[in-house]
């Protein structure tokens, strides 16, 4: 029977409509490995490789001589293709336009069933220079993109005479005049991105006069629409699917509400840095059941009863950023409620109940929470009830693939309470713990990346970590400092909490009885030889007043800059040496000389970047000077066929 069925098995794959669409549902690198089976799966991989096209640094500017033989053999099976430019082009005042336009004639010459095309130019460039080109060899074109500032009314007219066919058109600085160019020339157009629009109100609701069957509206970065706009695109377009208005900070409720209510479709929905407000978001939650992408990144009106909302609605959610909304807070994966003991005074014992309402939209796979109110330093009752509920929620979330807890408001005890959850997302491939309101060890850190078998990207800063050295350190501070005060100090290595005050009799040096509180534990930075000798005279130091609530976290690891303690200054315990201990000073001395060289000379055999390799392959590093912002940076190169380097394949296409 076995044989039978792969017998079956193999006759269908040898059916090239079926093969085609099992290659078309690879990726990159399983794409390449099927190609070296057979000279067969190579011809038909090599048409999928060709179908997304990405012709990188600076393509108007380089020599891709090498590309045009490619293009003559397989160039008919492009169908997308992305021209792009490094960051410090794209200021390039000046630019050889004649050999601009002829390098973008030979490509688009060689494509002749482009349908997707993504243009990067520098921003000098007028628009005449793509007119003519693509006006020639764009009649199957049905998206358009380009970076490109300087528009002319005519130019765009021209150009999109040329390109019956578009559906799809993005752009940069559109005025009226380009909407209204638009809508005479493209009768088929339903989607529309529109970044820095110079247009008004009443331009953009003549356009959506024209097209009520748009699905897509983008129009990002624009100061100055208002809700009038809204109001009017909605009494003409009913069918929308994507919105986006990102920063256009004068739009207001009655604007939204108006919109959102007759979009029963919408799939896609980006609102960040907006003025929009909780009952907002809880109308998206009653009116658009299909909502697959919420992005409300710095939204500060928003508090976690709009989130509720749509996590207890939303079922077919799969993409959620709340980032630096800073009034969301952790209650978003449970509601917390303190008993009615707690009500009096003298119920400081009382734990909070957690009433807790798993989320309905187990399918998301990209969660950023970074930046919310994740800390309660007045309540830590209440922490302590919603940080379980938080990784307990996160581990129904099986299908994710990238989350994001980064933000000083956060310190996270992942493997403590969230080691469970957190095992169960084994399909995890980026996780971002950057910016942490307390760093964590070094080993800490290789311990959380080992918890997801197929991590790709990590992302921390270096001053989010505690070397091993620091720890060592910080042992031998302690260590010499409960020498010295005769009394074992209870451990609590890089925590929140404060150290209980040691209370002695008599001191090492035969002082007077008192109370001694150790300090905050020292930073990792500043856990040197020095550093040490501070924490002794500051242990040595009697004081009967109580840490402040500022002293009880620990601080962030400080860049390796900071000077060293004044040798002269003399100690508070000076004044009790008499001449009688004068040996046993001397021999303290050496042993702090000791010591100190001992530290040096470690600190001198530890290297530059520590790295380490995870459990999925990642090998992730950080410098141990503190000084860069983003030490492992995930990504997939591009594969370039014949080893030539300047043009490739992307994993995914870039539009």
């Amino acid at each position: 029977m076995s044989d039978l069925l792969l017998l079956a098995s193999t006759k269908a794959l040898a059916i090239p409509e079926i093969l085609c669409l099992i290659f078309d549902c690879m990726t990159l690198s399983a794409l390449r490995q099927a190609s070296l089976v057979c000279k067969e799966w190579e011809r038909l991989a090599n048409i999928i490789l060709a179908n997304q096209l990405v012709i990188p640094n600076d393509w108007f500017a380089h020599d891709l001589s090498h590309l045009w033989p490619y293009l003559d053999r397989r160039g008919e099976h492009v169908k997308a293709l992305s021209l792009e430019l490094s960051p410090s082009t794209r200021l390039v005042q000046e630019v050889d336009l004649e050999r601009m336009t002829r390098q973008f004639d030979n490509i688009l010459s060689r494509t002749p069933n482009l349908e997707r095309l993504d243009v990067q130019v520098p921003r000098e460039v007028k628009s005449s220079i793509l007119t003519t080109v693509i006006g020639r060899y764009g009649k199957r074109l049905q998206q358009f993109e380009t970076n490109l500032l300087n528009w002319e009314p005519s130019d765009m007219a021209h150009l999109l005479k040329g390109c019956p066919q578009i559906r799809h058109l993005s752009g940069h600085n559109f005025t009226g005049d380009l909407l209204q160019a638009i809508a005479e020339t493209q009768p088929l157009l339903s989607k529309i991105d529109c970044t820095h629009p110079r247009f008004d109100d009443d331009e953009l609701i003549s356009f959506a006069q024209q097209f009520p069957n748009l699905l897509r509206l983008s129009v990002s970065l624009h100061q100055f629409m208002t809700a009038k706009a809204l109001i009017g695109v909605a009494d003409y377009c009913s069918q929308l699917e994507y919105l986006n208005f990102h920063f256009c900070l004068s739009l207001q409720s009655n604007g939204f509400q108006a919109l959102l209510a007759v979009s029963p479709n919408l799939r896609f929905l980006d609102l960040g840095l907006t003025e929009v407000h909780d009952a907002d978001i809880v109308l998206v939650a009653n009116r658009c059941p299909q909502l697959e992408s919420l992005k409300l990144p710095f939204c500060g009106n928003l508090t976690q009863t709009s989130i509720r909302a749509i996590m207890q609605s939303c079922t077919r959610l799969v993409h959620l950023d709340l980032s630096f909304c800073d009034k969301i807070m952790l209650t978003i994966f449970g509601d917390p409620s303190l008993s009615s003991s707690s009500s009096s005074s003298s119920s400081s014992s009382s734990q909070p109940s957690l009433h807790y309402s798993p989320w309905v939209c187990l399918g998301l796979q990209y969660l950023d929470i970074s930046g919310i109110h994740a800390s309660y330093s007045a309540d830590t009752s209440v922490a302590s009830a919603l940080l379980p509920a938080m990784y307990r929620q996160l581990g129904l979330l099986t299908d994710l693939r990238t989350l994001k807890l980064s933000g000083h408001g956060f310190s996270l005890q992942l493997l403590e309470q969230g080691r469970t959850g957190l095992s169960k997302l084994t399909r995890l491939e980026r996780l971002d713990i950057a910016k942490l309101r307390n760093p964590l060890p070094w080993a800490r850190i290789i311990e959380i990346g080992n918890l997801f078998p197929r991590l790709t990207e990590l992302q921390f800063r270096s001053n989010d970590v505690i070397p091993p050295q620091a720890i060592v350190e910080q042992d031998q501070a302690i260590g010499e400092v409960e020498e010295k005060v005769g009394h074992r100090i209870k451990r609590g290595r890089f925590v929140d909490q404060q150290p209980e005050p040691i209370h002695q009799e008599d001191n090492a040096d035969g002082g007077q009885g008192g109370s001694a509180s150790l300090p905050a534990v020292v930073p990792a930075a500043s856990c040197s030889a020095s550093s040490t000798k501070a924490l002794l005279s500051t242990t040595e130091a009697t004081s009967s007043s109580k840490p402040t609530p500022s002293e009880s976290s620990l601080p962030k690891r400080k860049r390796s800059r900071s000077p060293s303690p004044n040798p002269t200054t003399p100690s508070a315990t000076t004044d009790d040496t008499t001449a009688a201990g004068g040996s046993s000073l001397q021999d303290e001395k050496k042993k702090k000389s000791l010591t100190k060289r001992s530290v040096v000379a470690e600190k001198q055999k530890q290297p530059e970047v520590m790295s380490a390799t995870l459990r999925s392959g990642l090998i992730i590093s950080f410098r141990l000077n503190g000084e860069d912002e983003d030490d492992s940076q995930g990504g997939l190169g591009n594969f370039g066929a014949s080893g030539v380097v300047g043009w490739g394949f992307p994993e995914a296409m870039p539009y």
